[in-house]
């Protein structure tokens, strides 16, 4: 679990940056100079202020907006109300005509080996972006949930038939069974976690009925994503995780991907930067990309 704030001699750590009591007045100074500004505005002040930058050198917004509700909390500055009109709205459940869609009446079977050649299509915004959305709403069992931050989303087709969707999205902050089999510290994951993306989300259409489809469109997400994720965010991971809830699934895709099972999970989760244990355990699966 990541330390969100504590206190060392005069200076304090928030969303893991170390802030010194000059620092600390600085942004309560920015926060009070610009408060008819929005919140994420005064966040991206003051990270250009403090020169708080990711490590491809875009500014860590939405950390510094972390660290400023935090500060909040604690007392130590009052940010500007919070737009209603902002944040994340409830999501739209959509319909098959909203998106102009309609299910196969057949299932659409075959055998690996006689099947059209896989095709990773992204679901860019707008119409595609939409189907996607529509289809994991109805088919997947945990349902559409917004990928925060970077992320990237596929139509799998073989031919021109319809049979997989994927998503991808920035690795978990900390796993402990992770952390401990790659040997990183705090330090080491704070520079290293975002050589790591998760796959999360894998659907194969109902009405598709092609034993070891899944491992194969597995095998070759491994190559496509990573390629990619460095054409969109300029540079590639080294793994891909997921995870798999063990009470629905055995993960016989990903072992047959040949992912790594590291163990399972405790039943816990996140949000935000706060944990919360929800009992449903799952097991944890990681693909190297590379050597070192």
């Amino acid at each position: 679990m990541s330390i969100i704030y504590f206190m060392k001699q005069n200076n304090s750590i928030f969303r893991a940056w170390l802030f010194t009591a000059e620092q600390l007045e600085l942004v309560k100074d920015t926060v009070a100079k610009y408060e008819s500004l929005s919140r994420r505005r005064v966040a991206k002040i003051v990270c250009e202020r403090l020169n708080w930058r990711d490590f491809n050198g875009s500014l860590k917004v939405i950390a510094a907006l972390e660290a400023l509700r935090t500060m909040e909390e604690k007392g130590f500055l009052t940010l500007p109300p919070a737009k209603r009109s902002g944040g994340y709205h409830e999501i739209k459940l959509l319909t098959a005509q909203e998106v102009d869609f309609k299910e196969p009446e057949e299932k659409l079977t075959g055998s690996i080996e006689t099947m059209a050649k896989l095709r990773f299509e992204l679901a860019e915004a707008g119409d595609k972006e939409r189907l996607w959305r529509y289809l994991i709403q109805r088919h997947h069992y945990l349902g559409y949930r917004r990928l925060v931050g970077r992320h990237l989303k596929y139509f799998v087709y073989s031919g021109d038939s319809l049979v997989s969707l994927l998503g991808f999205s920035d690795g978990i902050y900390h796993f402990r069974l992770r952390d401990r089999w790659l040997g990183w510290d705090e330090k080491t994951r704070q520079a290293r976690r975002h050589f790591i993306i998760n796959n999360s989300r894998f659907l194969i259409l109902p009405w598709v009925k092609i034993e070891n489809l899944g491992s194969k469109i597995l095998s070759q997400a491994t190559k496509v994503a990573p390629r990619d994720w460095e054409a969109r965010y300029g540079y590639r991971p080294r793994y891909i995780e997921t995870f798999v809830e063990a009470c629905r699934f055995r993960g016989t895709v990903y072992k047959a991907a040949n992912w790594l099972c590291l163990g399972q999970s405790r039943g816990k989760g996140r949000r935000g930067f706060r944990y919360f244990f929800h009992g449903k355990i799952r097991d944890y699966y990681i693909y190297p990309l590379w050597r070192p």
